[in-house]
């Protein structure tokens, strides 16, 4: 994540999943490895924890965020495809949703951890997204977590409008 967040500058980060503040108020969250010329938001869907509530599922934001940070949540939620429309909606044209997802790793959060994602799983998930690079921590056939950094198209309607001839308020970002 720290070479990602190096390339990351002046930019609106919402962070899904920011976690629990009783070890300090960024222990579970990577605002700290982001340089401070960003809007970083932290979120999670416990209202507990002090940050803006937000479930990827729900989440109606439309072309908000220049990058979503979903690090160790999606084997949380049941509709995981929902989630992944949702933060797909929530970016800007040309904007990055990075996902951590762990693959051989122990059960935690239980009973609410459910699933385990592979390379290929993970593909088929973004396939809107117009590239999809994959990394993998460990062998790539048994690996411990998977780090993905998913780009919108930046050609999508809503990006250029006055390009297009079409105002800006009759075009839906997707």
């Amino acid at each position: 994540m720290a070479l990602f967040a190096e390339t990351v500058h002046e930019a609106k980060v919402l962070e899904l999943g920011s976690g629990r503040l009783d070890w300090g108020p960024d222990a579970y969250s990577m605002r700290s490895v982001f340089d401070s010329s960003n809007e970083f938001i932290q979120s999670d869907v416990v209202p507990e924890y002090g940050h803006l509530v937000v479930d990827a599922t729900t989440m109606d934001f439309d072309c908000e965020f220049d990058v979503i940070l979903c690090s160790n949540v999606l084997e949380h939620v049941r509709d995981f495809d929902t989630a992944v429309e949702r933060i797909h909606r929530a970016l800007k044209p040309g904007g990055r949703a990075v996902i951590n997802v762990p693959f051989l790793f122990p059960y935690h959060d239980e009973p609410h951890d459910f699933w385990r994602f592979t390379e290929h799983a993970l593909v088929r998930m973004l396939a809107d997204f117009s590239a999809v690079d994959v990394k993998h921590r460990g062998y790539r056939r048994l690996p411990f977590t998977l780090f993905v950094v998913a780009t919108k198209r930046s050609d999508s309607p809503d990006a250029a409008p006055s390009a297009r001839g079409t105002s800006a308020a009759s075009m839906k970002c997707w």
